[in-house]
């Protein structure tokens, strides 16, 4: 497992490094979250100790259970999926990162969260840039609203926007509108500089579009079962 993880990852590198010859990111400036939801504690601490450092999940009890058993490992835990209500509290508790905001609700409910635990954690605005009734996020009219919220809660930093773009099809249009919109947030709140966009399938293209955080899991861990 070990040398198949290794090899995925120096791949992994080595088209990041290709890409970003080509585009306004240098490989520094592109970070890496190795999606590990569904994949072992045996996988996480593989690739962890290979030099990730970054782990996403999408379940809020999967993240508590694969943060308590790590506790040891200075992960950074991002949280990708979608917010449930009840959930708040766990992923509050659990993650550094979150990178789908997409309610006042929620928004309101994780601040009073981390205020009791006295942290701060890293926010994303989701913006449902493909317009899909199946995908979580805010519509991009609502964007400059909605950060103006986010940036006036004391226990969350407002880091940036995370958007899914379609698989195929209007992508590269997606991709352009997402970056525009990044832009458009940060002429106003500079320090929301990650545009969180790209996975295995498409993090290539996400990088030429601006992207400096990728979400990337099959292609480290190998296909889920």
């Amino acid at each position: 497992m070990q040398r198949e993880i290794e090899k995925n990852i120096n791949l992994l590198k080595s088209r990041i490094e290709q890409v970003s010859q080509n585009s306004e990111k240098s490989i520094s400036e592109i970070g890496i979250i190795a999606v590990s939801k569904k994949k072992s504690l045996e996988h996480i601490k593989t690739a962890f100790n290979l030099g990730l450092k970054d782990f996403g999940e999408n379940y809020a009890q999967e993240l508590q259970k694969k943060s308590e058993e790590l506790q040891n490992l200075k992960i950074i835990w991002h949280f990708i999926g979608p917010i449930q209500s009840n959930k708040i509290k766990t992923i509050a508790k659990h993650a550094n990162w979150i990178h789908s905001l997409d309610r006042n609700s929620i928004v309101d409910k994780l601040n009073r969260e981390c205020k009791s635990l006295d942290k701060v954690i890293n926010g994303c605005i989701q913006v449902n840039i493909s317009e899909e009734s199946s995908k979580s996020g805010i519509d991009s009219s609502e964007l400059m609203s909605f950060a103006n919220h986010v940036d006036s809660m004391e226990n969350i930093n407002l880091k940036g926007i995370m958007v899914l773009p379609k698989i195929t099809g209007d992508s590269k249009e997606e991709m352009r509108r997402s970056k525009e919109l990044h832009e458009e947030l940060m002429s106003v709140y500079p320090n929301a500089n990650y545009l969180s966009m790209g996975t295995t399938s498409d993090f290539e293209s996400a990088i030429q579009f601006g992207s400096n955080l990728i979400r990337v899991g099959e292609l480290i861990f190998g296909k889920r079962l």
